[in-house]
């Protein structure tokens, strides 16, 4: 390794440092700059008129105002010197209730006179009270950032260019850290401009990220419910749909950068760690640097990967593909290798590892993955059905339960303790959605626009299929496979992995089309058809036979390494495959820029208060109509004369008289894990679901005094989370312990 001295000694790396600490100091400083209000409400009409001069940052305008009228008016920040190209800013929808909005923007220069404006579009009853304009430390703290970033990447560069220089490095690691680089960098592409692509599901994911932060800023931790979801009410998004890999663009935007931005920086993150554990997991079940590169292109660049970051957005289900290869490279090594390994139980570990960030990912996912799971166990059930081999797994299953505890029970919890939207999806029908046997060998994947393959065929299809080099990589594998002569030097156990990958691939490929039973299956079985149902989509599918196919491909380069093969034959097979999946995920990647529109969204204000998709997490009996921005209800009898709302935490003074049947009705939506006592005596009060799912507390008869209402979760909940944190922290523990003892 390159020694620090050794890095220091060098001229051009002392001056780059230097650099770095010049620019470092820079952003520190901007952290002392002048924060807090700039223009109060005093200064409304100057806001609102001739403006005021602002220098290049990060700004909060402010406004505050009365109106019946729901998102007719919206309020937002101009510049009337010429220079509106440096303001980056969305307008904000008034909305009746709210009483307050914000509108978050950035100046790249300074400019002279920049104004608040509000648009009426005919309202008759919006009010005014007052705006104002504030600054904080955001600039500083992205400035901060990028330079931390920029001198990671370039150091790290200069250090592997100068251990080269002494320690030359072989070709076949110079591949591998060029091809590994290359890869993430192309299939990043799209996101290498100054706006995202407007993804099918792309607002919905911005407002978790807005929504996340805005816990975070608010004194919260990782909230099970956000606040700012539909006008202040909440959704319990965090607890059906994990968040866990979201905190790398929370943490962005909690620094400032614009909304869109974070999402940026989260999509090649993710493309990074795919490339990176698709290598590691093929790397290790061939044990060849070269096939673990193969597979690695193959992997990353492979349409259906690449049309789910791009065309649909879809975070969960393309997060979740990080960690498919992770179960290939388990299964590989638990089924092929000697039980008697000293190692051989890591292949649990890396099983564990693969389920868990599937688990945190997406729940489809992780429902299609045990699924195979359970196909490839009856295929290979002779190899499983060992004693070591069923410890291992068992020991697998329970480390993933225990790791997730925290996410799984108040998943499962509220899961079985209501009905939401998302069970309406247990009668729907899906084959319709499948597609055409055209899409599996569709090769040239462009970026279509519609899923409605019934309807129209391929015309304007999305580019859903597993492409032409994983074609080209399983029609690789069945000639090999036919040849039996060159079988007889093939590991039987590794002949046979790749027949039930090979297996599975088809399998799922089948399932995906519109001839799979999908609609019989669901007519058979309720539990089946819910399963079915929520599944929403048969091509989520094409995620399995990626992964499948790709083991598929880097089998049939193995096999061409036996002897007999020539090392000829091998660098042509893994070069074409490569070549095909680079030339074709350009053509995928340049039509996704060409023809996918562009959003440039600075802060989540602008997007409304209810960015859910189909509100699968709402619950059934709750209305979308009735997510606004409203006071508390009360029951006859009952008197509420003071009223305090802060996130999802009330405070409320009540009197009640000798009637009976006394409630408050708060505007929250009602989950399990609602708590509310009397803060004169301590006692608990009753909290139950009131009309269109609002919080009600029960208030005894002649009651009066102050009550607090808000949401604290299950005390088993807090169980759960204290046994993943003891049970990482054990992981932790044995694997340092193991490392030590073998160095």
């Amino acid at each position: 390794m390159l020694r620090e001295s050794e890095f220091l000694k060098n001229k051009k790396c002392r001056i780059l440092l230097g650099v770095e600490l010049i620019l470092l100091i820079i952003g520190i400083a901007a952290l002392f700059g002048k924060t807090g209000i700039i223009a109060g409400i005093s200064e409304t009409d100057r806001l609102m008129g001739e403006g005021i001069p602002l220098s290049a940052g990060v700004y909060t305008a402010r406004i505050y105002y009365e109106t019946e009228e729901d998102g007719i008016s919206s309020f937002g920040v101009k510049v009337e010197d010429g220079k509106s190209d440096v303001l980056k800013s969305n307008s904000v929808g008034l909305y009746a209730g709210a009483g307050v909005r914000e509108c978050q923007f950035y100046l790249l220069e300074e400019v002279e006179n920049l104004s608040i404006f509000v648009e009426g579009n005919g309202a008759s009853t919006l009010d005014i009270e007052g705006v104002e304009l504030e600054s904080g430390r955001e600039k500083g703290c992205i400035w901060i950032f990028l330079a931390l970033l920029g001198s990671l990447l370039v150091n790290s560069v200069a250090v592997i260019f100068l251990y080269h220089q002494k320690h030359p490095l072989a070709p076949q690691r110079q591949m591998v850290l060029f091809g590994v680089s290359a890869c993430a960098v192309l299939a990043s592409l799209p996101v290498m401009t100054d706006y995202a692509l407007a993804g099918a599901d792309l607002i919905f994911h911005l407002g978790r990220i807005e929504a996340l932060a805005e816990s975070f800023l608010s004194g919260g931790t990782l909230a099970r419910i956000e606040s700012i979801w539909l006008a202040g009410h909440g959704y319990a998004n965090s607890i059906f749909y994990g968040d866990t890999f979201l905190l790398f663009p929370v943490f962005l935007r909690i620094l400032g950068f614009p909304l869109t931005v974070c999402y940026q920086f989260f999509v090649a993150s993710v493309n990074v760690a795919t490339a990176l554990i698709a290598y590691f997991s093929f790397k290790k079940c061939f044990h060849s640097a070269r096939i673990g590169l193969m597979g690695c292109i193959l992997y990353t660049l492979s349409p259906y990967r690449v049309y789910n970051v791009y065309n649909r957005a879809a975070v969960g289900e393309y997060t979740a593909m990080i960690f498919l290869p992770l179960l290939a490279c388990g299964f590989c090594g638990l089924l092929t290798q000697d039980v008697r390994d000293r190692k051989y139980w890591h292949n649990g570990l890396i099983l564990a590892a693969g389920f868990s960030g599937i688990i945190q990912s997406h729940a489809l996912s992780c429902e299609m993955a045990g699924g195979f799971t359970v196909l490839l166990c009856i295929l290979m059930w002779k190899k499983v059905f060992r004693r070591k081999t069923l410890l291992v797994l068992s020991g697998a299953a329970v480390t993933t339960a225990l790791l997730n505890a925290w996410f799984l029970v108040p998943f499962l919890d509220l899961m079985t303790s209501d009905s939401y939207y998302f069970g309406n999806n247990v009668n729907t029908l899906i084959q319709s959605k499948g597609v055409l046997p055209a899409h599996i060998f569709y090769t040239l994947q462009a970026a279509g626009n519609t899923s409605d393959f019934a309807e129209t065929g391929m015309v304007q299809a999305e580019p859903v299929g597993v492409g032409a080099a994983l074609l080209l990589g399983a029609l690789v594998f069945l000639v090999l496979r036919m040849r039996k002569e060159r079988l007889k030097k093939v590991d039987r156990g590794e002949r046979r992995m790749g027949d039930a990958a090979f297996l599975l691939g088809c399998i799922a490929l089948f399932m995906s089309t519109c001839y799979f039973p999908w609609n019989y299956l669901s007519s058979t079985n309720e539990i089946l058809a819910s399963l079915i149902g929520s599944l929403q989509f048969p091509t989520r599918l094409t995620a399995i036979a990626t992964v499948c196919l790709t083991f598929v491909a880097c089998v049939a380069g193995k096999w061409l390494t036996i002897e007999g093969s020539g090392d000829r034959a091998v660098k042509y097979f893994l070069a074409g495959s490569v070549l095909v999946s680079v030339l074709f995920a350009m053509y995928q990647l340049d039509d996704i820029l060409y023809t996918r529109s562009p959003l440039r969204i600075y802060s989540a204000q602008n997007m409304g208060h209810s960015p859910v998709l189909g509100a699968e997490y709402l619950p059934a009996d709750a209305s979308m109509e009735h997510m606004t921005y409203h006071d508390p209800a009360v029951s006859r009898g009952t008197e509420l004369s003071s009223y305090e709302k802060e996130n999802l935490q009330v405070t409320a003074y009540v009197e009640t008289d000798g009637r009976g049947g006394h409630y408050v009705e708060f505007p929250m939506l009602y989950y399990k894990g609602y708590h509310a006592r009397n803060t004169d005596t301590g006692e608990a009060l009753t909290v139950v679901k009131g009309d269109n799912a609002d919080v009600r507390v029960l208030l005894p008869e002649n009651f009066k005094g102050s009550i607090q209402c808000g949401y604290t979760g299950m005390w088993y909940w807090h169980l759960a989370e204290a046994v993943s944190a003891v049970t990482l922290l054990g992981l932790g523990a044995v694997l340092i312990r193991k490392h030590r003892k073998n160095h």
